[in-house]
């Protein structure tokens, strides 16, 4: 907890998170989260949070608490959290596409480090840094308190007017051997722009240090390849998201098998500086929660919105 304290401390220092308070404005946040999958294990979290300093959606201060719940078949356990968050930009200057933005999330479910941060840009050449500590999401991670850590960076370039392609490295330690090296890359294509058609080719590969250690889905080495047909359409300021695709996954013990995607996703206007988001998906390939069987299946929803006053 010393730890957690001084990066607190250190981050309302920062100018840029001060600064979130100048106009005295505030917010109330609500999130929620879960999932299931083909081994009869389900995650729920609920959060509630309060920004006590807010300047606009790019910069505030605030905290969370959180209840999470984890299932398995015969067994579940629950917890709470507590996380400060902060938002903010570096540089004074006027805020564009290719202004760095940062947020941070530290938090503990009073035993481990939880939470995340990361940095961006915004525009067609994106850019990010990131970094996610989250218990592993299985009955024995639970119970072992084994913490994951996710470090990886992405980047978006266009390709004309039309093209776009994207790129991600991870590295993830699973906190008991195994590391995993991560590689990603997803091509986007607009075919009818007016109708925010797109047509995409999504790929995906790891590799762990240490195969088959643990409950969770943990191959020599995996890949997938899933071309897919996205849409997008923005309708009076309403943003509504779907992509929906079927491929091919294999692992370095199995053989090549059906692929299949669908997502979907709306995000409300902004009014005062108050949203909602809300996104649903399922799958059929494995995540890291996922054991090693003939079958996967994954489905989640997620809910966010934040109230500004």
């Amino acid at each position: 907890m010393f730890s957690l304290g001084a990066l607190v401390l250190g981050l309302v220092g920062v100018p840029g998170a001060s600064a979130a308070g100048e106009e005295g404005h505030q917010a109330l946040r609500v999130d929620g989260f879960h999932s299931s999958d083909a081994d009869g294990a389900e995650l729920t979290r609920f959060g509630l949070g309060w920004d006590f300093q807010r300047r606009d959606r790019e910069h505030w201060v605030g905290a969370k608490v959180e209840q999470a719940r984890f299932v398995a078949p015969g067994w579940s356990h629950e917890e709470q959290r507590v996380y400060f968050q902060a938002a903010g930009t570096l540089g004074s200057g006027d805020i564009d596409d290719d202004t760095w933005r940062w947020r941070v999330s530290p938090g503990t479910n009073g035993d481990r480090l939880l939470g995340s941060a990361a940095m961006n840009t915004e525009g067609p050449r994106r850019r990010e840094l990131f970094i996610e500590r989250e218990l592993l999401e299985t009955r024995q991670g639970v119970e072992r308190e084994q913490v994951v850590t996710f470090l990886g960076a992405a980047i978006d370039q266009p390709l004309g007017e039309r093209a776009s392609v994207t790129g991600l490295a991870g590295w993830q330690d699973f906190d008991d051997g195994n590391r995993r090296v991560h590689l990603r890359a997803n091509g986007v294509l607009s075919v009818w722009r007016e109708q925010g058609l797109s047509l995409q080719l999504r790929t995906r590969y790891h590799r762990n240090s240490e195969p088959n250690l643990g409950d969770y889905f943990s191959p020599a080495w995996y890949v997938d390849v899933i071309p897919a047909v996205g849409w997008r359409r923005f309708v009076s300021g309403h943003q509504f998201n779907a992509v929906a695709g079927v491929g091919r996954q294999r692992t370095a013990a199995e053989d090549s098998r059906r692929a299949r995607l669908l997502q979907a996703g709306y995000e409300s206007p902004r009014w005062r500086d108050s949203w909602v988001r809300i996104n649903v998906g399922y799958s059929d390939t494995p995540v890291s929660t996922s054991a090693q069987r003939d079958r996967y299946s994954y489905r989640f929803i997620m809910f966010e919105g934040v109230i500004a006053f």
